[in-house]
């Protein structure tokens, strides 16, 4: 009897503790486990919104994103692993091994989509959804993909994607990011970013108790990122960069009229795609070790002595200054002695007594190293700096150098040295510690092209239907007769049966412009062509830099000629902008 009552009051005192938990969770943890059970049952889908296209000045897609088909298994779903495994196999060629593997990791999301093959094409996403009832598991998911329509080329110009890491997302989740969002790394890409990548949008369902959708509840469409339609002319892109395979440099195709970009060509270049395709990453990992740096946009990145092409600078600052006439004459002998140090011009034998125009169409080192220090180092850093060298273009992309614009205070400061005369007959031929990229140089050739202005250049028209502002041009204040002189000897560099850059001569459209070889002192020099067409009502201005290339007169100044030919023949230096002078300042 003893034992009954024993055994009661453990049954009473169970159940008095099942009650009182019961009441404790049906009242007091009521508000808690009801949102944990809504929570459960409403699930939020994420709407991923497309990426804008990126298009040329004449409305081409040169990036877009476009459908892409993706095999995936639903854990939960499948009834014969091996039997589905060997049909992925029969047609993806995917070892058995892996795939099962894959399907023995997708039970830990057992309802969810585990892509298996991703952009499998539209023929067989078509036979994928036929068979996918004798084989259940089967899932073809539709996702867009980022297409780059030209290959490699404008790769350093519209840059690249990646997924966006840890730290980024969280400054960044506040702002619409996702985790596995694909973000702009480079170029246009990055720049743009924030109106290319658009708004994702999703859908809320409900749930069973398995995690299977049963209803829709409510859908936020997806919000496409914005069109970005750039001045590039992408024929003329294309053509640029296929000069430039096998290359080391840059080519530019800009207008002198408002610094619109027509052309940015860098080399070597790479496959923007190899960096959204997981097939790829020894590709990507061969592109950033690669010691030729092809992610590197030398239009705007490198900076390097910009050697003759610089002495159009230094002509306008003597004439600016007063320091020497157009008629000022210097005497080459082939070398200039500046106490035991000797400067050699690339003439042998010298070019003889000449004036300013027959210096620049000669290139001669003797005649402008006499010049700069008559000339003095303050007056070609002043002028040099009224061109702005040594400051960013403000060109609408990322990662843009200012290079070097050196006087004496800066080599103090730099180097802790003084200035000597030395280093002034260096810089008065764009030597020294002198360092421009193709831009400034571009930027600098087109004051000569379009009358006296300073342009800014930039690469995007219009962003969705909204035009993007122009700067207007600055007044260098150059007289006409300065600007007269350096244009002369510039048309003579091209036109003139001994000018340097004789290679650039069109048969009917008169071009104009400078050489330049620029020591590096790596036994390879650099080559540089800058220049304009057509010589009484510039269109284009074109610069080619040929890193290790050599005597820019060669290869720089024959490239340039066939730019100039190109864009003749796609009615460029015909049409455009129809800005006068006085409308840009």
């Amino acid at each position: 009897m003893g034992r009954i009552k024993v055994l009661f009051f453990i049954f009473i005192s169970f159940a008095l503790i099942l009650i009182f938990g019961l009441a404790h969770l049906q009242i007091v943890r009521y508000a808690k486990y009801r949102v944990m059970s809504e929570d459960n049952r409403l699930k939020l889908v994420l709407l991923k919104a497309p990426r804008g296209t990126i298009l040329d000045r004449n409305g081409k897609a040169i990036v877009k994103d476009v459908l892409s088909f993706n095999l995936s298994i639903v854990y939960n779903r499948i009834k014969d692993k091996d039997a589905l495994a060997g049909v992925i196999n029969k047609y993806f060629n995917i070892p058995k091994s892996k795939i099962l593997e894959d399907i023995k990791k997708s039970r830990w999301r057992p309802f969810s989509p585990i892509c298996i093959a991703e952009d499998i094409g539209t023929e067989k996403a078509i036979h994928m959804e036929e068979i996918e009832l004798d084989y259940p598991g089967l899932a073809v998911e539709v996702s867009t993909k980022r297409k780059y329509l030209y290959g490699n080329s404008a790769a350093a110009l519209v840059g690249y994607l990646g997924l966006i890491n840890s730290s980024e997302f969280e400054k960044l989740k506040h702002y619409g990011y996702y985790i596995n969002d694909l973000v702009g790394r480079s170029g246009i890409e990055e720049y743009y970013d924030n109106y290319l990548r658009g708004y994702h949008g999703g859908k809320q369902i409900e749930v069973d108790h398995r995690g299977r959708e049963m209803t829709v509840l409510g859908i936020l469409e997806p919000v496409p990122g914005k069109d970005v339609q750039l001045t590039i002319d992408a024929d003329l892109q294309k053509y640029c960069d296929g000069l430039l395979v096998g290359k080391r440099g840059a080519i530019i195709a800009m207008s002198p009229r408002d610094g619109a970009v027509l052309a940015m060509a860098s080399a070597p270049s790479f496959d923007p795609s190899i960096f959204i395709d997981k097939k790829r990453n020894r590709e990507v990992r061969n592109i950033l070790r690669n010691p030729e740096h092809p992610l590197m946009n030398r239009a705007i990145t490198g900076v390097y002595p910009p050697g003759s092409v610089f002495k159009a600078v230094v002509a306008s600052a003597a004439l600016a200054t007063r320091s020497a006439s157009s008629h000022k004459t210097f005497n080459c002998p082939g070398y200039f002695m500046l106490g035991r140090a000797r400067i050699n011009c690339w003439k042998d034998d010298g070019h003889g007594q000449m004036d300013m125009a027959d210096a620049l169409k000669n290139s001669c080192n003797v005649y402008f190293v006499n010049l700069g220090l008559l000339l003095g180092e303050n007056n070609i850093y002043e002028c040099a700096k009224r061109f702005e060298f040594g400051s960013c273009t403000g060109i609408d992309l990322p990662a843009e150098k200012a290079g070097i614009l050196p006087n004496r205070d800066w080599k103090k400061k730099n180097i802790n040295d003084e200035w000597y005369k030395g280093d002034t007959a260096n810089y008065s031929i764009g030597q020294g510690y002198l360092l421009s990229s193709p831009i400034q140089v571009a930027k600098m050739m087109s004051v000569f092209a379009n009358g006296g202005y300073l342009v800014k250049p930039y690469i995007v028209e219009k962003v969705g239907d909204v035009y993007v502002e122009k700067e207007e041009g600055k007044d260098l204040g150059l007289s006409v007769s300065t600007l007269n002189t350096v244009r002369e000897g510039l048309r003579r560099v091209v036109n003139d049966p001994k000018g340097t850059g004789m290679k650039a001569k069109l048969e009917d459209v008169v071009v104009a412009g400078k050489t330049g070889t620029a020591q590096t002192g790596k036994n390879r020099d650099h080559g540089w062509f800058a220049g304009f067409a057509p010589f009484d009502d510039a269109r284009l201005t074109v610069v080619v830099f040929d890193e290790f290339g050599g005597r820019g007169g060669y290869y720089a100044a024959e490239t340039a000629g066939k730019v100039f030919a190109k864009a003749e023949e796609l009615g460029i230096l015909t049409l455009g902008s129809e800005k006068t002078k006085e409308e840009n300042l």
